[in-house]
């Protein structure tokens, strides 16, 4: 893939057993975390944001590819924030090892329940064919999390969490919300649509009035980044206990640990 959004796969080659693969240097760090390391946020800055993710999935929807797992941990900087940059860095889309090409002649297929919780489709909860409408779902989460602070969706319990999906059961609470355009409610509207026929698709969120929209609030979002910065503590203690489980599991198998260090067991 060729795209200023997606990261760059310059080269891959075998080595010990695996491909090892040779990618364009971003190292601005996760969005989330740029994001709450600035002086300021407002609505304008998230339009950039998303006019970047919104760019980059209707490419690979233009070729087929379904990324199926797209979240904030696949959402990278080229580089990071200047303390009083006006405009946002480049945004890169990555992590497709979990995406999948359409059948040549069909837009759904099936597959199994993959990807973070938070991000899911209805259809993919429930066990239905998916197309390319549950990558619009994902940036629909990101898009409301970016906005308010904290997921449009929760629930410590997986199915209850489920549930709430399913039902497409959300809120746009007064103290968060208030201070958002209509337009960008609308749009996030358009994206949570439960029947994924009636969802938008990449083509119209990228030219959707409230994407085009160079005029929207400057004002700094305090309350959206402390309760975005709350949340980002969850993501990385729920990442920091899975590193562990997976290191635990290495060294109870070194087999691996020994062919990334080029040395056989």
């Amino acid at each position: 893939m060729n795209h200023h959004n997606i990261l760059k796969l310059h080269h891959s080659y075998p080595a010990f057993n695996k491909y090892y693969l040779v990618m364009e240097l971003a190292c601005g760090g996760e969005l989330f975390e740029d994001l709450v390391s600035r002086n300021a946020f407002s609505e304008s800055t998230a339009r950039e944001v998303m006019l970047q993710l919104f760019s980059a999935v209707q490419y690979i929807h233009g070729l087929r590819i379904v990324h199926r797992n797209i979240r904030p941990e696949k959402l990278i900087l080229a580089w990071k924030s200047a303390e009083n940059n006006v405009h946002f860095p480049p945004l890169k889309l990555s992590g497709f090892s979990l995406a999948k090409k359409l059948p040549e002649h069909s837009d759904i297929m099936s597959c199994p329940i993959e990807g973070s919780p938070l991000y899911l489709a209805p259809e993919t909860i429930t066990k239905q064919p998916i197309g390319r409408e549950v990558d619009i779902w994902a940036c629909a989460v990101i898009f409301y999390t970016m906005l308010a602070g904290y997921p449009p969706f929760w629930s410590t319990n997986r199915e209850e969490l489920y549930s709430l999906i399913a039902r497409g059961k959300y809120s746009f609470p007064d103290q968060e919300w208030k201070s958002i355009s209509e337009g960008a409610k609308r749009l996030i509207k358009s994206m949570f649509m439960v029947d994924r026929n009636e969802r938008a698709t990449a083509v119209e969120v990228v030219k959707d009035p409230w994407t085009q929209n160079r005029k929207l609030s400057t004002a700094h979002r305090k309350g959206t980044l402390d309760n975005l910065n709350a949340f980002n503590a969850k993501r990385k203690l729920r990442g920091a206990v899975y590193t562990i489980f997976a290191m635990k599991r290495m060294m109870e198998n070194p087999e691996p640990l020994a062919l990334m260090n080029g040395v056989k067991s």
